[in-house]
């Protein structure tokens, strides 16, 4: 009996399994709906629920807390005058690696999605009253499809509620 075991494993160790969860509830922001299998489907509609409920009342510590699930690719690098500002202040200061120059300066979605939560999302379910039923939770609706045909895996796909 598996009392008071609150996750699935997914057969992956516990890195792999919360950077999988993590991408998929930022795609779950991005793009409002993720088709993915019934189990991970069900582990994700848990944790983007809570980031959710956190980000309905924006304060910093709100944000700071979803920004742990919500990762952001680097920032473009710095220029050498940026730099030379950044060393004057600190003596011990180093170059950043300028081998990514290109990753960092491309455009990514994933950027702004922190922001959409905040200010997209979060917002549509601010009015709900807390003791209601889905004050807290019921955002996101689990709608199960036919199996995978390669592996015949169950499938689900996640959308937010309007």
């Amino acid at each position: 009996m598996r009392h008071k075991v609150a996750h699935r494993k997914l057969n992956k160790p516990t890195d792999q399994r919360m950077a999988l969860l993590k991408n998929q509830v930022q795609q779950l922001f991005l793009h409002e709906r993720v088709v993915t299998t019934e189990a991970r489907a069900r582990e994700v509609r848990s944790l983007a629920e809570k980031l959710i409920t956190k980000a309905k009342i924006d304060t910093v510590h709100n944000r700071r807390y979803v920004e742990k699930y919500i990762q952001r690719p680097p920032l473009p690098a710095e220029t050498k005058d940026q730099f030379a500002k950044r060393k004057a202040n600190n003596p011990v200061a180093i170059r950043r690696n300028m081998s990514v120059k290109a990753f960092r300066e491309m455009e990514h979605p994933e950027r702004d999605i922190l922001s959409k939560l905040f200010s997209d999302i979060a917002p549509r379910y601010r009015d709900r009253a807390k003791d209601a039923p889905g004050g807290n939770g019921g955002y996101i609706r689990l709608v199960k499809l036919p199996p995978r045909r390669g592996d015949a895996a169950p499938q689900a796909v996640l959308l937010l509620v309007e």
